[in-house]
């Protein structure tokens, strides 16, 4: 910036604080209070209590200072139900310089495309409820829908999850109350998946198989699928309590996912219809998934190399036996929040 002719720096200064109202405090190295300057009504310190510790107005400050650091910054805080900022703290030798920036519009563009997300995200699980439960009605009101429904050979990601009973609870629960939460965690791991526009494929008491690559998204479907099951599995994860069991008796889901080509199709029924696939991915998915231990997640070569920045989440291990062909890979461990 000091290379900048003095016009063009002044120009970029009025860009980037143009309805950001700065503020500035002068602190000393008690974080009182010396001097400010700048918008101050606009965050309510007129007049400037001179003097005070800062913690006495802005409530955020209350244990920062000493600052440890060569400077702070502290985004997108909101003390007051209507502001929003950001705080900078920068230390000279003999003091604290509090800055502060008005980022309302910034959180407003930031809410508006969280929220666009939400709806996108809120469009694609409706898709794959719709090719899940009434295929043969949703075909004609999804045009934009990645297949032909009538048959297609695509290039798809299969997800397979498996849920087990802890030994404990298989001797000890009533059964009634087994099955009632085998259902339970089942409807959580589909609508898990649905919300990451997976296609039901199948769906028992203890095993999901999700098909990712039909409905439209951004995501390679290798990358999408093991986002699915990365997120089942931190979400199975946090809920976990005492020597693995979820929900009191229910392993977290074991998990396998591959990629290749398959034939896909909506099969009709009387009254609706189902996802049918068939294929190599089908069957190896299922492999993967009766050899993953609850709470992992297994992939193979094909959907590791697509999976993007997700391969940091993954390490290679042997496979055992002749189950698999290829290499094989294995999510890391999830540490509890």
């Amino acid at each position: 910036m000091t290379d900048l002719p003095p016009i063009i720096r002044d120009y970029l200064c009025r860009r980037a604080l143009a309805h950001r109202h700065p503020v500035y405090l002068h602190l000393d190295r008690t974080g009182n209070i010396r001097d400010g300057g700048g918008h101050l009504a606009h965050y309510d310190l007129d007049p400037l209590a001179v003097g005070q510790p800062v913690s006495a107005v802005l409530d955020f400050m209350e244990g920062l200072l000493p600052l440890e650091d060569d400077a702070c910054h502290l985004g997108c805080l909101q003390p007051q139900a209507d502001v929003c900022l950001d705080a900078h703290i920068i230390p000279d030798e003999k003091a604290y310089w509090l800055l502060l920036l008005d980022t309302r519009e910034e959180e407003r563009q930031r809410r508006a495309m969280q929220q666009k997300a939400n709806e996108l995200a809120l469009v694609r699980e409706a898709q794959a409820r719709l090719l899940t439960a009434e295929a043969s009605a949703a075909a004609a009101r999804l045009p934009a829908v990645n297949f032909d429904p009538q048959g297609d050979r695509k290039r798809v990601a299969v997800l397979a999850a498996v849920l087990r009973l802890a030994a404990e609870a298989a001797r000890d629960t009533p059964p009634a109350a087994l099955l009632d939460q085998l259902a339970r965690q089942g409807r959580k791991v589909a609508a898990g998946l649905q919300a990451e526009a997976g296609l039901l494929h199948a769906h028992t008491s203890t095993t999901v198989i999700a098909i990712f690559g039909l409905v439209p998204t951004q995501a390679d479907s290798s990358e999408q699928a093991l986002a699915a099951a990365l997120n089942l599995q931190r979400d199975f994860s946090s809920g976990h309590h005492g020597h693995g069991a979820v929900a009191g008796s229910i392993l977290p889901p074991a998990i396998g996912v591959t990629t290749g080509m398959a034939v896909v199709g909506l099969e009709a029924g009387s009254d609706a219809g189902r996802l049918h696939a068939i294929g190599p991915p089908m069957q190896a998915a299922s492999r993967l998934m009766r050899s993953a231990q609850p709470g992992q997640v297994l992939t193979d070569a094909s959907s590791f190399t697509a999976s993007g920045d997700l391969q940091v989440r993954f390490e290679p291990i042997a496979a055992e036996g002749n189950t698999h062909t290829g290499p094989v890979y294995v999510s890391r461990r999830v540490r509890r929040p």
